[in-house]
């Protein structure tokens, strides 16, 4: 293979933007260097794109304040005549040309809003250029939580009974609305933002107190939240599923939380021998699990065939991660699906012998494959409307 110029794009306007950026430096560092040239795209917490010599390492983020100053701002051309993402120096002298740089393709590592919700992917698209991970309508699907049950539920795949509410009928109508949440629900509940991942503003719930407290926490984070049973004693399971003709499972992992629910802390502050509060996280890789998942081989290949059976329904691309609940009786309900699970998930591909050097190159390889693909569909045709 020629060399390719590879952008990794991360960070943004989210709540999940350290994650991120922890997830994109994970891949950077295992980015085969004899194959590829690798540029660090950062977008800032306002989504202004950067790139820059002081973007080769992390620790640049481990100050206060990342000094932006020492970066080059840079502008995403949508021209899509290359094929490729054009980026423009911003700043320049009235004297001279401004700079760029043209990417071959780009690994998305960003999660949360504007990253892992279409629009980063719709921009993408607009530019021609190949990108790992899935499309405008995957990302736009797995993203909302209850768009994502909407779309599994049409198919048959079993979800948790839940309850939708909207911030603005909240605000007119609490009462009646948790008196509606307490009879379809009841306690114990969790309630979770549905445009947010990492466990952000997710809480559980056991009082009508608590359930009004939570609700106002989660409508802070978007317009709209939803509210499921909790299962207190159920396992909690999660299956990454890379993209290919057909799609592969991976092996399967029990994650161990510390709480009654996964919370952020479980995932990304805990060191690999459990402590919480560790220095220097290593995003999902830090969190505590069990490979493979204490489960029979029957459960095992029912949970791979239905992580196969969501991330082929949403549409999903690259590499996405499905979390599932067991309750008692060992049924099986899908929560959500990840389409940029926080560090690739690479840990689970890694157990089954494939590296994150070969997962990533993988994951490209494929970027490319889709983009071939698109040239073949017809988006227009000549229907001679304005002759005459």
């Amino acid at each position: 293979m020629t060399e390719n110029k590879i952008g990794v794009i991360f960070g943004g306007m989210s709540v999940e933007h350290e994650v991120s950026v922890i997830t994109a430096y994970q891949a950077i560092e295992a980015l085969d260097k004899h194959r590829y040239q690798v540029t660090p795209i950062y977008l800032a917490r306002d989504n202004v794109w950067y790139i820059g010599r002081g973007l080769d390492n992390i620790s640049f983020f481990r100050k206060d304040h990342p000094r932006i100053d020492q970066l080059t701002r840079v502008l995403p051309s949508p021209d899509a005549a290359h094929g490729k993402l054009r980026l423009i120096e911003a700043a320049t002298s009235p004297f001279r040309k401004p700079r760029s740089i043209e990417l071959d393709c780009i690994i998305p590592a960003t999660h949360g809003t504007f990253g892992e919700d279409g629009r980063l992917q719709g921009l993408l698209d607009f530019s021609g250029v190949p990108y790992a991970g899935s499309n405008v309508r995957a990302s736009a699907i797995g993203m909302d939580k209850l768009l994502t049950k909407a779309v599994l539920q049409a198919e048959g795949i079993p979800c948790l009974p839940y309850v939708a509410i909207n911030k603005t009928e909240y605000e007119n109508n609490a009462s009646d609305i948790i008196d509606n949440i307490e009879k379809e629900i009841g306690y114990p509940a969790i309630v979770k933002p549905a445009l947010l991942g990492s466990s952000v503003g997710v809480t559980a719930v056991n009082s009508r107190q608590e359930l009004e407290n939570a609700l106002d926490l989660a409508l802070r984070f978007g317009d709209r939240a939803l509210i499921e049973q909790y299962i207190d004693d159920g396992m909690e399971i999660n299956c990454s599923v890379l993209d290919g003709d057909p799609p592969i499972p991976s092996v399967l992992e029990q994650p161990v939380k510390s709480e009654k629910h996964l919370s952020f802390d479980d995932k990304y502050k805990v060191d690999q021998k459990g402590a919480k509060g560790a220095k220097g996280s290593k995003g999902m890789a830090s969190l505590q699990r069990i490979i493979p998942a204490p489960l029979i081989p029957d459960q095992t290949k029912i949970i791979q065939d239905l992580a196969v059976k969501t991330f082929s329904v949403i549409g999903g691309g690259g590499v996405a991660r499905i979390d599932f609940l067991l309750n008692k009786n060992k049924s099986i309900f899908v929560i959500e699906i990840n389409n940029i699970p926080g560090s690739f998930s690479y840990y689970l591909w890694e157990y089954m012998g494939r590296s994150f050097s070969e997962l990533l190159d993988r994951m490209i390889e494929r970027a490319y494959e889709v983009r071939k693909r698109s040239y073949k569909t017809i988006y227009s045709f000549e229907a001679n409307l304005l002759a005459g």
